[in-house]
């Protein structure tokens, strides 16, 4: 059973959390929602906690560029069994399985039928630490912790028992900061999709600038 749908973090973090993504929010494509996760918290309400990471790096899936459709994303070849999630209206997750041991989180965007999404590659993490560090078996925080899409799905207890969540009704969440922070975001060409012949050159990798807990790629 899961603790309480959107019960508030410790005292000491109260105030840094506003108010959480409406259905709305995800309802535009990945390319303009995946720099709009940047800064954001990601929210995982769990058993032995509250899991929250600040966003600091995203990639965008599906659609087209420049009216070249996106072959890197798992929607090109159309709807199966593993992508119904993707092809759903944004606010849901969509959470698979890769080299058969490692998860990665994304979120669904656009409107039902497209097959968008963003992956969240990186994030920083602010609460329920601790609980972390032992998910990923490490003694301390280091920006090892969850720079990188395995790595903060494996450290936030994201598995594909939470594939198919509802963002805006479930335990998986994002929520904005209480207050607004001015960042500069930075964009480049994805990361490890070689097998793509035309997405593989989408600049549609958006990160903070200089952060730390961003991928080395």
């Amino acid at each position: 059973m899961h603790m309480k749908f959107h019960m508030p973090w410790g005292i000491e973090n109260m105030l840094k959390i506003g108010k959480i993504w409406s259905r709305n929010q995800y309802a535009r494509s990945a390319r303009d929602v995946a720099p709009a996760l940047l800064g954001q918290y990601i929210i995982h309400e769990t058993p032995q906690g509250i899991l929250a990471g600040r966003i600091v790096e995203t990639e965008a899936y599906g659609g087209t560029y420049r009216r070249q459709a996106d072959d890197g994303s798992h929607a090109f070849r159309g709807l199966t069994a593993r992508t119904e999630p993707m092809f759903r209206c944004g606010g849901w997750s969509y959470i698979y399985l890769i080299y058969g041991m490692y998860c990665c989180m994304n979120v669904v965007t656009g409107p039902a039928g497209e097959g968008q999404a963003v992956l969240i590659r990186a994030v920083e993490p602010v609460e329920g630490m601790p609980i972390m560090c032992c998910n990923r078996h490490a003694e301390r925080v280091t920006v090892n912790l969850t720079n990188g899409p395995g790595k903060l799905c494996q450290a936030m207890a994201l598995t594909r028992s939470e594939n198919g969540l509802d963002l805006c009704a479930s335990h998986l969440y994002i929520a904005s900061p209480a207050q607004a922070e001015r960042i500069s975001i930075h964009t480049s060409k994805r990361i490890h999709i070689d097998y793509a012949v035309k997405g593989k050159e989408f600049p549609w990798r958006f990160y903070i600038a200089g952060h730390p807990f961003v991928s080395k790629g």
